[in-house]
């Protein structure tokens, strides 16, 4: 069957897919362009689910997914009762309303869901894309970091979750033994590895041992030892050797690290990178207990923090942040501990799901169950320093791909129970 062929019987499917392949391709190409395959995506799944809704036609619906829905719906409740009795502005509901946007895609992707097929080519594509869009910033456009005008922080942390994608793909079809598809997309990984690493994105590095272990132990039976170690050899050569160059900035990075955290724990100053991360999080945590139920809201937390610089309890830079650099104390110190649940509730809810099926004989599925459970583990990862969903990007890129690696996971299960 040609691709014409397919597109002509399959339209939704092929749109379906498209949209997400349009998703992972376009997501770092240039400032905002993560919302043309969400936007694509979501407007087609509303329109299904009204479709659906006005026919009253019966929606296969499993128990997971209504745990998902009620995660993700009880999220965003979080945020509306907060802004009941805390005050503040509508504007709050534009990042977390994105959670309920993605709903509408369970349903369109019971029926037309993400293809395996297609996911294990395009998310590699994507990968080098952003290496190569990074290289371009940096080497060409001499941005001082790749993804400068793009939020590099958030850039070089999605970067990384792609490169993390296309190196389980490339084990993936090293165990099939199809050596072209496992050097291209390992290329493909590094290329996007180095995107994050010019970005300067240092969040984005500390869950990578982490990854890469839990990506050796699921392919632990399929893969020799003498390939494990080739493999691990040549990306730690490849890494290390990229840190060392001098336009990577790496090794001032880490030197700044060694820096900060001297300055904050020898000297008292917190007027750096890392020091005002601590002061912050010093800040959040004294806020939280004050507070401990719904938090502070949004509108409150820079009056609070004026009020603890004037008690001196921590540096006059934490009034310079709107969100304290962690994405579960931030939870918990806005929103509280119904605030630090319903952020645990939909990072565990579906990596529950996923996790489960990662010990799967069947090859399809364990790859599937295996990039859901990078994916969530690797924004949990992110979000240690950096509120990750305080900005549309990180909030689109974890909802949307944690429905899509979903519908797929499901579609693979279906297909061996018939």
């Amino acid at each position: 069957m040609t691709i014409l062929t397919f597109i002509k019987q399959n339209k939704m499917l092929a749109l379906t897919n498209s949209a997400v392949g349009l998703y992972f391709l376009t997501t770092l190409l240039f400032k905002g362009s993560h919302n043309i395959g969400f936007a694509l995506l979501v407007v087609t799944g509303i329109i299904f689910a009204i479709y659906h809704f006005v026919k009253k036609q019966p929606v296969d619906f499993i128990p997971q997914d209504k745990w998902i829905t009620v995660s993700f719906v009880f999220y965003v409740l979080v945020f509306v009762l907060s802004l009941i009795f805390n005050g503040g502005k509508i504007r709050e509901l534009d990042n977390p309303s994105r959670a309920l946007l993605v709903l509408p895609l369970i349903v369109l992707f019971i029926q037309y869901p993400p293809k395996l097929k297609w996911l294990i080519h395009i998310i590699p594509l994507g990968a080098f894309t952003a290496g190569i869009i990074a290289i371009f910033h940096r080497f060409i456009l001499h941005y001082s970091m790749a993804f400068e005008k793009q939020m590099h922080i958030q850039s070089g942390d999605i970067a990384m979750s792609l490169g993390m994608f296309s190196f389980a793909i490339a084990i993936y079809f090293s165990s099939k033994k199809q050596v072209k598809f496992t050097a291209l997309y390992f290329i493909a990984a590094l290329f996007s590895i180095l995107a994050s690493i010019l970005s300067t994105a240092r969040g984005g590095w500390i869950g990578v041992p982490f990854i890469l272990l839990l990506i050796f132990w699921t392919y632990r039976q399929q893969l020799s030892k003498k390939l494990l170690v080739t493999i691990s050899t040549g990306l730690t050569l490849v890494i290390a050797t990229t840190v060392f160059i001098p336009q990577t900035k790496v090794m001032q990075r880490i030197d700044m690290v060694k820096y900060d955290v001297n300055e904050y724990f020898i000297n008292h100053n917190a007027d750096t990178s890392i020091g005002a991360r601590f002061d912050m999080w010093k800040s959040a945590w004294l806020m939280a207990k004050e507070k401990p139920i719904l938090g502070w809201g949004n509108e409150n937390i820079i009056p609070k923090r004026q009020l603890q610089v004037e008690q001196n309890l921590v540096s006059p830079v934490v009034v310079n942040f709107s969100h304290s650099h962690n994405q579960f104390i931030d939870d918990l110190a806005k929103h509280g501990i119904l605030g630090l649940l319903a952020l645990l509730g939909i990072f565990f809810v579906p990596l529950r799901y996923f996790w489960k099926n990662i010990i799967s004989s069947n090859s399809a599925i364990k790859l599937t169950a295996l990039l859901g459970t990078i994916h969530i583990i690797s924004v949990m990862f992110y979000g240690l320093s950096q509120a990750f969903f305080a900005h549309n990007s990180g909030v689109i890129f974890y909802f949307l791909v944690t429905t899509i690696f979903y519908g797929t996971l499901k579609e693979q299960i279906k297909q061996t129970q018939h």
